[in-house]
């Protein structure tokens, strides 16, 4: 992405707290010590993605390259970078307020329409945040599935949750109006990766997007801190 003047705002941090609500505070104080990169699960399988660097342009004011980024959608908020910092920087809030910035200027909504589908078969039905298999190509040729990953770290292939926690998710997506939100936006096919063809592979590495969501013209995102997988990838 060609990064212009206008992209730029030197004020964007200060402009922000308040439009967060207070939930984005402090990052001046990050010490761009990496601790949070170093143990994050998603920096692990997508080199692509560095909170260290996404907290730096939120300072800096690097609005469009963050905004536009498609790693500020690899978050999956398990807060271990906010265990690990030394700074006590709640990172997880940042990416939650700063996704709603995003939206709002159109970009991130292919993900947000995936959740429908993902949050239907597998969230409010099962309880697991982490479907029982990986369905990104990327990380299946190098890693296997999710249920290989957990069984790797001796755990079982897929989590267990019981039908009062289900009863209870269902519940509050119902009062929070997630349920309905998920509806009104439609999703997109879920691919299954264990009956891969080389069609359905393309569909699952160049995701279908709205081109408006209301009033909110959509844009495409960008990998702004690298293609993920290496030259290799980036070339496919």
């Amino acid at each position: 992405m060609l990064e212009k003047t206008k992209d730029w705002s030197d004020d964007f941090y200060e402009r922000w707290k308040p439009i967060a609500m207070g939930f984005v505070n402090e990052a001046e104080k990050c010490l761009q010590c990496g601790k949070c990169t170093g143990q994050c699960p998603a920096a692990a399988v997508t080199p692509s993605y560095n909170p260290r660097k996404l907290i730096r342009d939120l300072v800096n004011g690097n609005i469009k390259r963050l905004l536009s980024s498609v790693e500020l959608w690899q978050c999956f908020f398990c807060s271990g970078c906010y265990s690990t910092c030394p700074m006590d920087i709640n990172f997880p809030f940042f990416i939650f307020m700063l996704r709603l910035g995003a939206m709002n200027e159109g970009y991130g909504w292919e993900d947000v329409k995936q959740l429908e589908a993902y949050a239907e078969k597998d969230y409010l039905k099962t309880g697991t945040t982490v479907s029982s298999f990986e369905r990104n190509p990327f990380v299946v040729e190098t890693l296997g599935d999710i249920g290989e990953i957990r069984e790797a770290a001796g755990l079982p292939r897929k989590r267990q949750v019981s039908d009062r926690g289900i009863a209870e998710i269902n519940m509050l997506s119902d009062l929070t109006g997630m349920t309905s939100f998920m509806k009104k936006i439609g999703g997109v096919e879920l691919l299954d990766c264990k009956t891969c063809t080389s069609e359905q592979e393309k569909k699952c590495k160049h995701k279908p997007m709205p081109s408006r969501v209301g009033k909110i013209k959509t844009h495409l995102r960008f990998y702004n801190y690298g293609e993920p997988g290496g030259k290799k990838n980036a070339e496919a």
